[in-house]
């Protein structure tokens, strides 16, 4: 018999490493808009509107969607509480990506060497960490920026 995909140690890894990117993302997020694109992204998620060429539509209708879940409902503080949203939403796009580096460095790691078994966690583990922690990418995960979101979708 073989275990639940949820108790294998490589989903259990994954979700721990998600766990620890978003968390670290979400104490260091700015609050409010950040610099350059951030303000652009956050107005016109909250409208729907088109921001700079290209104007990159999926980001703003994915932000759209989390600004009426996390957002503020009796719109008291909209402003404030739309770029914590969409803050946010870059954060934790940006911990799956940094989850699916766990998960493709680690499978491709069994590969090659199918007998170290866990030397493939760590190595995964270590990959993942090594990104998150990454200035360029840490800048973009806690501010509204379109990276996090392209980088899971890659």
């Amino acid at each position: 018999m073989t275990a639940k995909w949820y108790t294998r140690p490589q989903f259990m890894i994954a979700v721990g490493v998600f766990l620890v990117a978003l968390v670290l993302y979400s104490l260091t997020m700015g609050p409010t808009t950040d610099f350059w694109d951030c303000g652009e992204f956050i107005t016109t998620s909250h409208i729907v509107g088109v921001p700079h060429q290209p104007g990159t539509p999926l980001y703003v209708l994915v932000g759209r969607v989390f600004d009426i879940l996390l957002g503020d409902a009796d719109m008291s503080r909209p402003a404030y509480d739309t770029a914590r949203a969409i803050n946010f939403m870059s954060a934790f796009f940006s911990a799956l990506a940094v989850m699916f580096v766990y998960l493709i460095i680690w499978e491709l790691s069994r590969r090659i060497h199918p007998d170290a078994r866990w030397a493939a966690h760590v190595g995964g583990v270590v990959g993942a960490l090594f990104l998150a922690f990454s200035e360029t990418f840490w800048n973009n995960a806690i501010e509204a920026e379109v990276y996090g979101l392209s980088g899971f979708m890659m």
